[in-house]
C-alpha cells in the first residue's frame, strides 16, 4: 500500500541527486547545459568519448545553438574518428559564434585530413583574423598549402610559425620538407641537423635521409634510413628508399632485404611493389621484375607506374608491346626506346635511351642497351664509351662484361677481353658461356707467349668447363704442355 510514497521518495532523491551534481558541474545555475558540456569534458579528460557525446545530445537537447557543445560534439567525433561528423558540427559552432580562439583552426585541420586543402585554407585565414599571431595556425594554412604544391607560400607560412616560436618542430620539419621541393637543400639541411639532435623523430631522420639521398650521398641517407626504421619499425618510406639506393649501388641482396621487411611489416600496397619493381629493373632482373608489377596490379588495377613497368620489362624480354603513353619520364623513353629498336629505327632508340639518362642518370642499363645499338651501327668509339660507362657504374653486371669482352675479341684486344672476363668471373664462376670465353683469350695468349706456366693455367681452367666448346683446342695445349715437359 506504501509502494508509491517509496517511489516518491527516490524520485527525490534522484532529483537531489542530479541537482547537486548540476550545482557541482556549473558556476551559472540559469544555463544547465554547461553542466553537460563540463561533464563531456571531463569524460574527454579520462579518455571516454562516446560517454562524452552522450552528454553533449543532452545539452543541446537543451539549446541547439550552443557553439560550444557543436565544438565539443566535434572533437568528440574526432577522436571516434568520426572526421565527416566532426566537420560538421565545427561548421556548425563556427557559424554560431565565428570569433572562437580555436574553432576555424580545428576546422582547417579537420579539412586537411578530409583532403579539402581549397577550404581548409579559407578555415586557417579566418582563424588568423582571430588570432593573427598564432603558431599553430601558420603551421596548419602552411599544411594546406603544401598539400596543394603552392611551395612559396606554404614555406612563408611555416616561417612565420618559427619565428613565434623557434621550437614548433612540426614547422620546422615542414619548413625543411617544402625547402626541399624547391631545392634550397642547404637551408633545409641546416634545419634538418638540428631537429635529429633536438627532437629527434622517424620523420626528421627518413627526410634527413633523403635529402643526403637527393645530394648523392649515399652512406649517410642509408645510415639515417636506418635510424627512421630504429624509430618506427612501419616508416615505410624509409624501407622504399633503402630499397632504391641499394639498387642504384646494384646491391641486389641488401635492396630486396628491405623490401621483404616491409612486406613482413604488413605494409603491402601500390607503392611498396611498384618501387620494388623498378628496383629489380634498375637490377636488370626483369622477370622478377615483372612479378612484383603483377602484385602492385592486385592492389590497384589501374596503378600506372606498374602498367609502364610491365610494359618496360615485356619489352625486354621480347614481347611486343603497343599503346606507350605519350609521356616524357625516363621510364617511358626507355619503352619508346626499344620500340624503335625492335622496328630496327637503330637512330630513333638512341635518341630515346640517351633521353632517358638525362632524366635519371640513375638509370645504367640504358649504357647496355646504348651499346647493343651501337654495335649494330659499327660506331666503335661509342661502343666502348657506352661499355665503360656500363662497366663503371655496374662493375657487377655479368652480361656488360661478358658482351664488351666479346666485342673486344671481336677487335683481336684479347688482354683487354681477359681482363673483362676475370672480373666477371668473380661474379658468376660457374657460368659457361663466360668460361668457355676465357678459356678462348687464355688459348690465343697462350699461343703469342708459350710457356709451362701459361698451358697449365689454360689447361686447367679447361677442366673446370662442364659444357666445354674446345676440345680439340685443349688437346693442342697438352701436346704443348708435353713438349715442355720434355
Amino acid at each position: 500500500m506504501f509502494e508509491w510514497i517509496k517511489n516518491i521518495n527516490n524520485k527525490i532523491k534522484d532529483l537531489n541527486t542530479s541537482v547537486n551534481e548540476y550545482k557541482k558541474e556549473t558556476d551559472n545555475q540559469a544555463m544547465p547545459n554547461i553542466a553537460f558540456i563540463n561533464r563531456a569534458k571531463k569524460l574527454l579528460d579520462r579518455n571516454e568519448p562516446e560517454l562524452a557525446k552522450e552528454c553533449i545530445y543532452q545539452a543541446l537537447a537543451i539549446s541547439d545553438r550552443d557553439a560550444i557543445a557543436y565544438k565539443y560534439l566535434g572533437i568528440c567525433d574526432e577522436k571516434l574518428g568520426n572526421l565527416s561528423d566532426a566537420l560538421t558540427s565545427y561548421r556548425k559552432s563556427a557559424e554560431l559564434n565565428s570569433q572562437d580562439k580555436n574553432i576555424w583552426y580545428k576546422l582547417g585541420m579537420v579539412q586537411v585530413n578530409l583532403k579539402q586543402y581549397s577550404e581548409a585554407e579559407n578555415s586557417f585565414e579566418a582563424a588568423h583574423k582571430v588570432t593573427p599571431v598564432n603558431t599553430d595556425v601558420e603551421t596548419g594554412w602552411g599544411m594546406a598549402l603544401l598539400k596543394q604544391k603552392k611551395y612559396t607560400q606554404a614555406h612563408e607560412k611555416f616561417i612565420n610559425a618559427i619565428k613565434i616560436n623557434r621550437y614548433n618542430f612540426s614547422a620546422l620539419l615542414l619548413a625543411a620538407i617544402v625547402e626541399v621541393r624547391l631545392k634550397q637543400y642547404d637551408d633545409a639541411y641546416q634545419k634538418l641537423a638540428f631537429l635529429i639532435k633536438t627532437n629527434p623523430t622517424e620523420a626528421c631522420m627518413y627526410e634527413f635521409a633523403n635529402l643526403n639521398f637527393i645530394k648523392d650521398n649515399y652512406e649517410d641517407a642509408i645510415k639515417y634510413g636506418i635510424y627512421s626504421l630504429e624509430y618506427n619499425a612501419k616508416m615505410l618510406p624509409a624501407y622504399l628508399l633503402l630499397g632504391k639506393i641499394y639498387s642504384i649501388q646494384q646491391n641486389h641482396e641488401k635492396s630486396e632485404i628491405y623490401y621483404k621487411q616491409a612486406e613482413a611489416h604488413e605494409l603491402t600496397n601500390e607503392t611498396i611493389y611498384v618501387e620494388w619493381g623498378y628496383s629489380l629493373v634498375r637490377n636488370f632482373r626483369f622477370e622478377d621484375a615483372k612479378n612484383i608489377f603483377e602484385k602492385a596490379l592486385k592492389e590497384n588495377e589501374n596503378s600506372e607506374g606498374a602498367t609502364l613497368g610491365l610494359k618496360l620489362c615485356n619489352a625486354e624480354l621480347g614481347i611486343e608491346v603497343s599503346d606507350i603513353e605519350p609521356k616524357d619520364d625516363a621510364y617511358t623513353c626507355e619503352l619508346k626506346g626499344l620500340y624503335e629498336k625492335s622496328n630496327g629505327n637503330l637512330s630513333g632508340a638512341i635518341e630515346m635511351f640517351k633521353t632517358a639518362l638525362s632524366k635519371d642518370d640513375k638509370e645504367i642499363y640504358n649504357y647496355y642497351r646504348l651499346a647493343k645499338c651501337y654495335e649494330q651501327t659499327n660506331n666503335d668509339t661509342m661502343i666502348r664509351d657506352s661499355y665503360d660507362k656500363l662497366n663503371k657504374y655496374a662493375p657487377d653486371f655479368t652480361k656488360g662484361l661478358i658482351d664488351y669482352a666479346r666485342y673486344l675479341i671481336s677487335k683481336n684486344e684479347i688482354k683487354d677481353a681477359q681482363r673483362k672476363l676475370r672480373k666477371a668471373e668473380k661474379q658468376e664462376p660457374d657460368n659457361q658461356e663466360l668460361l668457355n670465353m676465357l678459356f678462348y683469350t687464355s688459348y690465343i695468349l697462350v699461343k703469342d707467349d708459350v710457356c709451362e706456366y701459361n698451358v697449365k693455367e689454360a689447361v686447367t681452367l679447361a677442366n673446370r668447363i662442364t659444357d666445354f666448346k674446345y676440345p680439340e683446342l685443349r688437346v693442342e695445349l697438352e701436346n704443348i704442355l708435353e713438349n715442355l715437359k720434355k
